[in-house]
């Protein structure tokens, strides 16, 4: 995934967490995970728990080509 992939993920993912781009990168940068689960419902929290404890989809997820293969892993994932 290239630096433009990721700020465009970026971007999708803070304007439906509310967010602004820059907090969220920072964010992710500072593996802050308690500034990122603060604007999640119960249930996303729970889904993004599982996503970093899945020790195989994050390897997946971190040599994704683009943002829609993220997204299709991410959707994949039960």
């Amino acid at each position: 995934m290239t630096n433009n992939d990721f700020d465009k993920l970026i971007k999708s993912a803070s304007e439906k967490l509310g967010s602004s781009p820059e907090s969220l990168k920072k964010s992710i940068e500072k593996k802050d995970i308690a500034a990122l689960s603060s604007v999640l419902s119960k249930s996303d929290k729970e889904r993004l728990r599982r996503i970093l404890a899945d020790k195989e989809l994050m390897n997946k997820l971190k040599t994704a080509e683009s943002p829609e293969e993220v997204m299709k892993l991410l959707g994949g994932m039960k």
